[in-house]
């Protein structure tokens, strides 16, 4: 049964999780197996095609063949029966009763947040009033299609704090980071077929993220399959997610993905798209105030998100700097 949503030490949170992940391949690791975790997929399950804000209730992402093409979509399990989202239709938004207090544990330096300091926490064990967000690969298809298993790949992330992704045993042994947004290039979790896992998803900051992920494997025939998305997120009970879709309808016009690896590149262009859309306004003969308040917020969202890519950067070289003092005291 889910306990009170209350701002308590994440160390203290992390005391009840578990969750299930196969020890194989690029990154893995394991946990008790947690009955909330088990499901069943229907094979037909209906796609969306609206827009979507997920704040509350279970939801995955996972692959999917959407009429014909190998997919990265989202599963929203808060509604019955549950439907399936593309990545560009949705936004996960994380309330502020997320909230959760960084621990003063040496261990949970990947966070890169001061001890006591507040951070928006998705949770690996389902919390009130908190979207519970994970993976699976259990779509019917996928499980015939599949040789064994499929490779999530995070390649970078944009926002205004530090993001990360960690597996935590019940008995608060040391935290499995699977994806640090510190870190540089490409990092895989290597996920079996027929998995449902739910982990720890820690943003530092409250604004707009986008994760650059892709979803890759080789089927039965011997084909290599992948999908390459955005994934955005709202954190925070200030943080409009209207933002968020600004902003990937601003990624989606500009024909680009929120890829820090060529962070350079992202940064210098994304003004440029703002200032071109605002051109083109000047010379429509009738735009309308909304398209142009949509590209205008788009375009502030993405300096945001631009500066706090290079501060992430300095934040990696001084935890690394640090680092390298202490094994030369040692």
């Amino acid at each position: 049964m889910p306990v009170p949503a209350l701002r308590l030490p994440l160390a203290a949170l992390l005391a009840a999780a578990c969750a299930l992940l196969p020890a194989a391949g690029a990154s893995a690791a394991t946990a008790p197996p947690d009955d909330d975790l088990d499901q069943t997929l229907a094979p037909d399950e209906e796609v969306a095609t609206d827009e979507a804000v997920l704040d509350t209730g279970h939801v995955d992402i996972g692959p999917r063949f959407l009429d014909g093409d190998w997919r990265l979509a989202g599963r929203d399990d808060s509604v019955v029966p549950p439907v399936w989202h593309t990545p560009e239709d949705i936004v996960v938004r994380v309330a502020d009763a997320a909230i959760q207090q960084a621990p003063d544990r040496p261990e949970f330096g990947f966070l890169d947040a001061e001890p006591g300091s507040d951070v928006h926490v998705i949770p690996q064990t389902q919390q009130p009033d908190v979207v519970w967000l994970g993976w699976n690969t259990q779509d019917p298809e996928v499980m015939d299609s599949v040789a064994r298993g499929v490779t999530l790949t995070l390649h970078g992330v944009e926002g205004p704090g530090h993001f990360s992704v960690f597996l935590q045993n019940g008995d608060l042994g040391a935290p499995d980071v699977l994806w640090d947004g510190d870190e540089a290039g490409p990092q895989d979790i290597w996920v079996d077929v027929n998995t449902h896992t739910h982990a720890n998803w820690v943003f530092t900051e409250p604004g707009v993220y986008a994760l650059d992920v892709e979803v890759a494997a080789e089927l039965v025939g011997g084909e290599q399959v992948s999908d390459r998305v955005p994934l955005w997120f709202a954190v925070g009970d200030a943080t409009d997610p209207a933002d968020a879709f600004a902003a990937a309808a601003q990624e989606a016009s500009a024909g680009s993905s929120p890829s820090p690896s060529a962070s350079a590149s992202a940064s210098s262009s994304a003004p440029e798209s703002g200032a071109e859309a605002d051109g083109e306004g000047d010379e429509d003969s009738g735009p309308s105030s909304a398209v142009l308040l949509g590209a205008g917020a788009a375009a502030v969202v993405l300096l945001a998100l631009a500066g706090a890519t290079a501060l992430r950067g300095r934040r990696a070289r001084a935890r690394a700097e640090q680092e390298a003092e202490r094994e030369g005291d040692a």
